[in-house]
């Protein structure tokens, strides 16, 4: 996927970064992206994308009880 769409790696690497400054992982940043492979960027947008899930709807639980 990202091969295919190199602007949407850009993305991918932006989200991470912002995500990772958010959780403190201080080697999560734009330059060191830049030499991570493709498949290490997606595994990493998607690990913190079903985190953000995960605790979205934790919150929403901890809201109606």
């Amino acid at each position: 996927m990202l091969m295919m769409k190199p602007s949407l790696r850009q993305e991918f690497a932006s989200y991470i970064s912002q995500q990772a400054a958010i959780a403190g992982y201080k080697t999560l940043v734009p330059a060191n992206l830049e030499k991570a492979s493709n498949l290490a960027v997606a595994n990493l947008y998607w690990y913190f994308k079903v985190r953000d899930e995960s605790e979205e709807e934790t919150g929403k639980i901890v809201k109606n009880t």
